[in-house]
């Protein structure tokens, strides 16, 4: 984990510029089972990554920071506050489950931090923020994102084990 306060502020501009790129401006829509707006797309990795390197309040800070600005950028609908709760949630709940495991993140931690999070964030309150804004039932727009976290999850555990290597290499250097 970084531990120093202006890299800190740095990772976590550099966090938010990427998730606004990958989300907003990388993203596919995509239509399982009828159901249109399911949004394909990794711009949660960098706010699991903020979560990760920089511990739970900077991710979660990250998370809703990165929602808020990237608002204006491309609104996909409406302004909600939920979504940011759950954007500053995908930063947030890393970091506390960096704290429990002190730091010490194996491929097995990436991935329960990594499912945990996505299962909370975009199965859980990002389904029940559509069913708020929509109307839909949830039984209807439950089973598309199902679908798409089991495809995404091992995509971000793949693209966060890596980055954390990286990420590793680029804090070693003076």
């Amino acid at each position: 984990m970084i531990k120093n306060p202006v890299r800190k502020i740095v990772y976590a501009g550099v966090f938010i510029a990427l998730n606004i790129i990958l989300t907003r401006l990388f993203s596919y829509s995509v239509k399982i089972g009828g159901i249109t707006g399911v949004r394909l797309n990794v711009g949660e990795v960098p706010l699991v990554l903020s979560g990760i390197l920089l511990g739970p309040v900077y991710g979660g800070i990250t998370g809703a920071a990165a929602d808020l600005l990237g608002f204006p950028i491309n609104p996909q609908g409406a302004y909600f506050p939920g979504f940011t709760l759950s954007a500053a949630l995908m930063g947030l709940v890393p970091g506390l489950y960096g704290k429990l495991i002190k730091g010490k993140w194996s491929l097995l931690h990436i991935s329960l931090a990594v499912i945990v999070t996505t299962v909370l964030t975009s199965t859980v309150l990002n389904t029940l923020w559509v069913y708020i804004l929509s109307g839909k039932a949830v039984a209807v727009l439950l089973p598309p994102r199902i679908t798409a976290n089991i495809v995404l999850i091992p995509v971000y555990i793949f693209l966060i084990s890596l980055s954390l290597k990286l990420f590793s290499k680029i804090d070693s250097r003076p």
